[in-house]
């Protein structure tokens, strides 16, 4: 299928939204959960600082004053109540999976840009940022980049300042929800460029000028409220040594192995086997790009391999001192899923070309698409346990604060454990200074 060209969906657009939207909802919302892990440290940031403050502090390395914002309002809004967090977080989810689904279609068949987006909306990694009320700062980060590259595909169709400017300010809201889509930023003027058509150079440089803009506007905030000591958060010698081979082990795992395995499940034990796995699978779909696909397919497969490997070049110089295992984090796969889903689609467009239509054909098709729903569904179970333990350990601990003397590394970061001194400004903070009284711990099943 050429880019741009016109195609019917299989539904109205709304029912996809509303599929799509519902469909992270219905397997992984839960109101029983509550607080765990990274959600402590923001916790104790709030309830220590006044609001201004908290707004511009980093996280670790991290800077993202706009998610300050909407956590901080919605914390205000349900004090304990960690239900309606992890509501949220599902339902934005949903909504990456259809920004995806959009996006996807300019590409691809629209009946498998809806089975991709689907198997997105419904991956068995999504508990893993959506139970964490945290993880929101992921989602609005992918939601706004999302948004920034299909405003980038109307720009490439009808350029215009104004969509100039709103690929602009998308970009912006995206680095300051979470800032792994800083190198990501790079890959829009390149996708103009690959998909541009006529004066694609003109638009990509038009676009790398105001994407130039914003990276030093987010510069100078950083400098100014972060600092230059937060980017040594995770590694002190990160801006002192020259990375070894350790870097570029966890890099190729994180940006290109990790996203092809999660297509066919959500969950890795044996991190050998994923690899070996991941390396096969990888080694295929570039395989056949290069050799069976068209010039457009093949521009866009490398695309699809950049908007991987730009944005986890960060993460690796910071976490590559980590076992190379947490290149898998599923946070990270919420990311680079999207390249994932992008390099399966062009695989199995060019294959479906070359397969001769008939029973056989489709019975490889639905028997693929079997083996990867049945591999979420397989593995989903493994995120859940682990996490709905860490959520019932929080409360029981929460409820007796003096648990977390000795349990504080099972309820945050273990770069900021807490006391029960700060457990109790937080209880105070969240059952004192809210807006909405929705719901009494003592009627959470997690704690029973």
């Amino acid at each position: 299928m050429g880019y741009g060209q016109k195609t019917e969906t299989v539904f109205p657009v709304y029912i996809i939204f509303l599929m799509l939207l519902l469909v992270p909802v219905a397997f992984y919302w839960r109101y029983d959960l509550f607080f765990l892990w990274d959600d402590w440290t923001e916790l104790d940031f709030i309830a220590h600082n006044n609001f201004t403050t908290y707004l511009v502090m980093p996280n670790g390395e991290i800077f993202f004053p706009f998610f300050h914002l909407i956590f901080y309002a919605l914390l205000k809004f349900v004090g304990e109540y960690h239900g309606f967090f992890v509501l949220i977080n599902c339902l934005g989810t949903g909504v990456a999976a259809f920004l995806m689904y959009l996006f996807l279609r300019n590409h691809l068949s629209p009946n498998l840009a809806l089975v991709l987006s689907l198997l997105y909306a419904g991956s068995a990694v999504h508990p893993a940022i959506a139970w964490n009320a945290f993880y929101l700062c992921y989602i609005l980060c992918l939601i706004f980049f999302m948004a920034a590259l299909l405003l980038a595909d109307s720009y490439i169709k009808s350029p215009s300042y104004k969509g100039l400017w709103g690929i602009g300010l998308c970009a912006w809201l995206s680095i300051h929800s979470h800032n792994y889509t800083l190198l990501a930023l790079l890959v829009l003027p390149l996708y103009v460029l690959f998909m541009g058509g006529a004066k694609a150079m003109r638009k990509a440089l038009s676009l790398a000028g105001v994407i130039g803009l914003i990276l030093l506007s987010f510069a100078g905030e950083y400098l100014t409220f972060a600092g230059m000591k937060s980017t040594t958060f995770f590694n002190q010698s990160v801006l002192s040594t020259v990375p070894d081979y350790t870097f570029f082990t966890f890099w190729f795992c994180g940006a290109f192995l990790s996203p092809v395995y999660f297509l066919f499940g959500g969950h890795f034990q044996v991190p050998l086997l994923t690899v070996i796995i991941g390396t096969l699978l990888l080694g295929f779909c570039i395989l056949v790009i290069w050799v069976m696909g068209t010039p457009l397919e093949r521009r866009l497969g490398l695309w699809a391999l950049l908007l991987n490997a730009l944005p986890f070049l960060m993460v690796s110089l910071g976490r590559y001192t980590f076992a190379y295992e947490y290149a898998f984090t599923a946070r990270y796969i919420f990311f680079t899923l999207v390249g994932g889903m992008l390099l399966a689609g062009i695989t199995w467009t060019i294959l479906a070309r070359r397969v001769p239509a008939g029973n056989f054909s489709r019975l490889l098709a639905f028997g693929i698409i079997a083996v990867m729903i049945s591999g979420q569904i397989f593995t989903m179970p493994f995120w859940q346990i682990g996490y709905l333990h860490m959520s019932r350990k929080a409360l029981n601990c929460y409820q007796a604060e003096e648990g977390l003397i000795n349990d504080g590394l099972l309820l945050v970061n273990p770069q900021h454990p807490l006391g029960a001194s700060q457990v109790s400004a937080i209880r105070q903070f969240l059952k004192n200074e809210v807006w909405l009284k929705v719901k009494s711990e003592k009627n959470w099943r997690a704690n029973k």
